[in-house]
């Protein structure tokens, strides 16, 4: 019992541990209203309805006051609270407030939970440590202002509720243990906010926590470990720790790889010990022996129903693929001088990849791929009505923000609105993981410059799945998405730049060093986290409304929908494969092959791409130049051309452009003569906003795409000079 509280003279804070004594206890009580603003009236009540509280306490068992209290809050306390027994209104909530806000007890969560702690401060005197206490967290939270004052209110509440019940006298006793043991009762209101003043006072070395944030462990089991927890035979417990740690030393420490290493390979030892006893260690098992675990794996998977859509076939190769990759690895490892595993090793491998052809998983894998395959026409159906709403709301959304700034309805719905877009579009334009978007920093956005001067940005990813970090050049939308984000973080903060913030590796179960995180202050004032992201994506996608599979069920997108898109949009433009394969980190080309399909629209361009190449190669080279007058006035009086203004397309009225109008680069698009003053304005124009553009800093990709404009602009007017005569006005001359 802290004695730093108010009556502590009297030793009214004392009474709690010493032997109940009720005399004592009603003689120390007076003397602890000294200085509560309470009138005379009050001042009596208060000390009769102690009278009464003491009678109650003297009928209950306990050898000091405390025991007794805590007897009181389980016997008396809930009934008082819905009016049973209890003394009059107007004084039966008198004596437990003199008690606990004396701190002669320490008073639990039922009662905490029923009070109102900021009404009870009230009377207490200026010197009162839980006074002192509110009155400096007040100040602390007046600087919070990505927090309301109903969250400020509840912040307030708690601190002064664990203060109670811990009994502590001042804000910098309270530790992380009590925040996580009042997140464990309940999702109380406030909770974050406490949580991030007390990082501004310095209480808590670290940065803000969010919500069941804070009950993650940094507990990393090692492989002997992982090994311990799994049910297996103790006579197999030694080669599977064996194996798990050479694996991590050796292949990959990834946490997920070997925590599911270990339970695949239990579910093994299990069925040996279960089907053959006989076998004492893993030197004596035979391929009879692994062959026969093959049905029984499929029988545990239906039973255990595993698998998507009834399909366990997936889920059982995988269990297999680990137990075959498990003895290659253990007879190959084994044949090294002095290797601990040489006595575990078999004298023959007992399963191979052979072993597991025509048992059904080949039909499997096609309707896996079946199911990739509608997966991914789905997507490219729906997800761009789902960018669209996303980026609409948060126009909208924005535009109310930027007539109203002070309303703070309206800063919420913009940063809620705006977290939706970018948080998709960055996953779209990246085809990041969302735990590798979820660990990017702004220290990762690398500034490089070409031999020539120029710059362009890449976006370096940390090793995640394989261990193998790789770079994703920022081109218009990336760097784009990234600028915004950096804006509405710095805007979140108020501060120039984005600050360093604490971070969590769920998969590998360890904290990531402080740094300023890309993806934060989403409505708090740490690092958003991939289940918040996924939360937000499947949001959105029902909130778009009409988002439909196939079957007709909603569609509900999921991070790794982006990265799909992302690897089809690529194919689909002619990115050779090897280079989406770097992009997306993969580690073998055949993952990427899984997301080609071939469209429609990609069949016929490629088969135009066919038929020009027969064209140039009869016609010859010859066939790309200009046209001469004759050539155009000839080619008119067989069809109707487009006249666009600035020139004179060559294809037929009516008939489809598939470059999308994309005129001045376009082959077919023959200048005018008369247009070229217009072209050299449109030049100059163009290079006075590149020079801007350098000045201010655009992204590589902006600055890419603005020089490509003047590149196709130039080369339309030195097409319109090449000319001797206006060509439009011969081709109306003919016409006419």
């Amino acid at each position: 019992m802290s004695g730093s509280g108010f009556g502590g003279e009297l030793g009214l804070s004392a009474l709690g541990g010493e032997p109940y004594d009720g005399e004592r206890l009603l003689g120390a009580l007076p003397a602890a209203l000294e200085g509560w603003r309470f009138g005379r009236d009050k001042r009596c009540a208060t000390l009769l309805a102690c009278r009464e509280l003491a009678g109650v306490l003297d009928g209950l068992e306990g050898e000091c006051l405390q025991r007794r209290w805590e007897r009181f809050e389980e016997r008396i306390w809930p009934r008082w609270v819905e009016g049973i027994g209890r003394p009059p209104p107007h004084r039966w909530s008198l004596a437990p407030r003199l008690v606990v806000m004396s701190r002669a007890v320490r008073p639990g969560w039922p009662v905490l939970g029923a009070i109102a702690p900021i009404k009870w401060l009230a009377p207490l005197p200026e010197s009162d440590p839980l006074k002192q206490a509110a009155a400096e967290l007040r100040g602390v939270l007046s600087g919070v202002s990505w927090s309301g004052e109903r969250m400020h209110d509840g912040a307030m509440v708690l601190a002064l509720r664990i203060m109670l019940a811990r009994g502590y006298g001042s804000l910098s006793e309270i530790v992380e243990a009590d925040l996580c043991d009042v997140t464990l009762r309940q999702r109380p209101r406030g909770i974050d906010t406490l949580d991030a003043a007390l990082c501004a006072l310095g209480v808590l070395e670290r940065t803000p926590k969010r919500g069941p944030t804070r009950l993650l462990r940094g507990h990393r089991k090692a492989p002997r470990e992982l090994a311990q927890r799994e049910d297996l035979p103790e006579r197999f417990r030694a080669v599977t720790e064996l194996y798990l740690e050479a694996y991590e030393r050796r292949v990959s420490d990834n946490h997920p790889t070997l925590r599911n290493k270990a339970n695949q390979l239990a579910r093994f030892w299990r069925f040996i010990g279960e089907r053959y006893p006989e076998i004492e260690s893993s030197r004596q098992i035979l391929p009879a022996h692994a062959r026969a675990f093959i049905p029984a794996a499929i029988e545990q998977a239906r039973a255990d129903r595993r698998g998507s859509d009834g399909d366990q076939a997936g889920t059982v190769h995988g269990w297999l693929t680990t137990v075959r990759t498990f003895f290659t690895d253990l007879c190959a490892w084994a044949t090294e001088p002095d290797s601990p595993l040489a006595e575990h090793a078999p004298r023959t491998l007992p399963l191979t990849h052979r072993d597991l052809t025509g048992v059904g998983f080949e039909n499997a894998r096609r309707r896996r791929e079946a199911r990739m395959t509608a997966t991914i026409l789905e997507l490219e159906r729906e997800v761009p009505r789902i960018r669209a709403y996303a980026f609409r709301a948060w126009q909208e959304t924005d535009e109310a923000f930027n007539a109203a700034p002070d309303d703070r309805d309206t800063e919420l719905a913009e940063r809620d609105a705006f977290w939706d877009w970018a948080l998709l579009e960055l996953l779209v334009h990246s085809g990041l993981r969302v735990e590798e978007a979820c660990q990017l920093t702004t220290l990762d956005v690398l500034r490089r410059h070409q031999p020539d001067g120029s710059v362009y940005y890449l976006l370096h990813v940390k090793p995640s799945k394989f261990d193998r970090a790789r770079v994703i050049p920022v081109g218009d939308g990336l760097g784009r998405v990234i600028a915004e984000i950096i804006r509405h973080v710095r805007r979140f903060y108020g501060s120039r730049d984005v600050p360093a913030c604490d971070n969590w590796d769920r998969h590998e179960r360890r904290g990531l060093p402080r740094a300023p995180y890309l993806l934060q202050g989403a409505q708090h004032p740490s690092a958003i986290a991939p289940e918040h992201v996924r939360a937000r994506l499947a949001r959105l996608s029902r909130a778009a409304g009409g988002a439909r599979r196939i079957d007709g069920t909603a569609l509900v997108l999921r991070p790794h929908d982006c990265r799909r898109i992302f690897a089809s949009e690529h194919l689909n433009n002619d990115t050779p494969p090897h280079v989406i394969q770097a992009l997306l980190g993969h580690a073998a080309l055949d993952t990427v092959m899984v997301y080609a399909k071939l469209y429609p629209r990609k069949l016929v361009e490629e088969y135009r791409k066919a038929t020009r190449g027969t064209y140039q190669t009869v016609h010859g080279q010859q066939s790309e130049r200009n046209p001469t007058t004759e050539e155009w006035a000839a080619f008119a009086r067989s069809c109707s051309l487009r006249d666009m203004g600035t020139h004179v397309c060559a294809l037929p009225t009516g008939e489809h452009c598939p470059r999308g109008l994309v005129c001045l680069g376009c082959t077919h698009a023959q200048p005018k003569k008369s247009a070229a003053p217009t072209f050299r304005r449109m030049v100059h124009s163009h290079q006075r906003a590149l020079a801007g553009a350098s000045k201010r800093g655009e992204p590589a990709g902006q600055i890419a795409a603005r020089e490509l404009e003047i590149t196709r602009i130039e080369g339309a007017l030195r097409r319109a000079e090449e000319l001797n005569e206006d060509v439009a006005a011969a081709i109306e001359a003919a016409t006419a």
